[in-house]
């Protein structure tokens, strides 16, 4: 399998199907839907009186929310190695 292959896998989120594509393998696909679909069971428990769209968009924001701590977290963790790598130079 060559990087550039498109791959196509059937997934349910939130009790919609949906065919994603893209050139990650299949098991990445699926683990990205269910990330986005736990997500949205979680704020569906929450919420439970939310429409569809409100949950996604919440969802979305509850995962950019995830996404800006692990950059945080990377940041730190290469200022560290920066200054330990000038103080071992």
């Amino acid at each position: 399998m060559s990087r550039d292959e498109i791959h196509r896998v059937r997934v349910n989120i939130a009790g919609t199907e949906y065919t994603l594509r893209g050139r990650e393998k299949e098991q990445r696909l699926f683990d990205i839907a269910k990330m986005v679909n736990d997500t949205m069971q979680t704020v569906v428990q929450a919420n439970p009186n939310l429409d569809t769209k409100r949950v996604a968009v919440l969802a979305a924001l509850n995962l950019a929310e995830e996404l800006l701590k692990l950059r945080d977290q990377y940041d730190a963790l290469m200022e560290l190695l920066d200054e330990q790598t000038k103080t071992s130079s």
